[in-house]
């Protein structure tokens, strides 16, 4: 018997090709889509992936997690800003609502797997799983995926781990989707343009405090420490005789910490809530990379009490607490987890 894969569609090109890819691999298949905003904002997607299992001759299942989304995502956005720190909405999101709430209904539908739309690839060794970066490093995700424990990757399939972008709206033409040349949000899906005006909206108002330099003397005002994130330049009202970074956040004393561009690299940070794909132990030599277009750069990483402590051999621009920091080897991912403080 043929396993049976839940396909998580959102309604836009990658998980619509990841679907018949699966298809053809010769799986039976299911698609799912959740309503993360409330099905009258997600309308259009809904339809998008209704219409794209019409055409698959696929059954089609739409799930309302907008409570929960709330609950999980935006909540700990929200609190994440009030905190000082920058979140990872995405890396969340993956793990929280894509690949668990999706196990959750793949087994209350009578689903074997998961799949999404992802350029990533997981591959099976015996009794182990390995999350590898996809074929075409350009688009590569595996950065967003490096949250997911292991018993759960297990379960996923990612159809598009051996595809190019340029492939996939191909095959999207051929399969006469309507949504081939359908543009790619660039944006967290709940905050528009600007994350400073959804924070308005959810009550973050207007907060006078003041803006130092790396010596405490103060160059300016703000309207608020958590409309600012590390490494930010535009809109800081301030000079200093060359171009100044935010280097600092501090909730406490609403005060901003502002440096020239070389004071933004660091070269050694901790992380929290570690998840490792591999068993790498306490110790452990890896690249690392702390935003998703980032560059790796080489690191010695121990244990030290809950956190891992990260020391490279060369710096890196813009280290945030709130992001997640990802450990490689070659293409294998190792694991990742959440920046919590530069090394003093």
């Amino acid at each position: 018997m043929n396993s049976k894969v839940l396909i998580l569609m959102s309604g836009g090109i990658d998980s619509s090709v990841a679907a018949a890819v699966l298809k053809e691999q010769g799986y039976r298949v299911g698609g799912l889509t959740f309503s993360l905003l409330g099905k009258d904002t997600d309308s259009e997607s809904i339809e998008d992936a209704k219409q794209v299992a019409r055409i698959l001759g696929i059954e089609h299942f739409v799930i309302d997690l907008s409570s929960y989304f709330n609950d999980t995502i935006i909540k700990y956005f929200l609190q994440e800003y009030r905190d000082g720190r920058t979140p990872n909405v995405c890396a969340l999101c993956n793990r929280e609502i894509k690949i668990k709430m999706g196990l959750h209904f793949a087994d209350e539908l009578g689903f074997d797997y998961i799949a999404t739309g992802h350029y990533a690839r997981v591959q099976h060794d015996g009794q182990e799983v390995h999350l590898k970066k996809a074929l075409w490093k350009e688009k590569s995700q595996e950065y967003y995926l490096a949250l997911t424990g292991k018993t759960d990757l297990a379960r996923v399939l990612f159809p598009l781990g051996e595809f190019s972008k340029a492939e996939v709206r191909k095959k999207a033409r051929e399969l006469g989707y309507s949504i081939h040349e359908k543009e790619e949000s660039q944006d967290i899906c709940f905050v528009g343009k600007d994350y400073r005006d959804f924070l308005k909206n959810r009550g973050f108002n207007v907060k006078k405090g003041v803006i130092r330099d790396l010596l405490g003397n103060v160059l300016g005002t703000h309207d608020g420490y958590y409309f600012f994130t590390i490494g930010q330049r535009r809109g800081l009202g301030v000079s200093g005789g060359e171009r100044l970074y935010v280097r600092g956040i501090n909730p406490q004393e609403n005060e901003i910490t502002v440096a020239p561009l070389k004071s933004l690299y660091d070269s050694c940070f901790y992380v929290g809530s570690v998840n490792l794909i591999e068993d790498v132990g306490n110790r452990f030599i890896a690249t690392v990379r702390v935003r998703y277009r980032g560059e790796e750069a080489e690191a010695r990483l121990r244990k030290e009490g809950e956190l891992y402590k990260v020391e490279l051999t060369r710096r890196l621009f813009a280290v945030t607490p709130g992001q997640i920091a990802v450990f490689y080897q070659g293409d294998l991912v190792v694991g990742g987890g959440f920046i919590v403080e530069k090394c003093r």
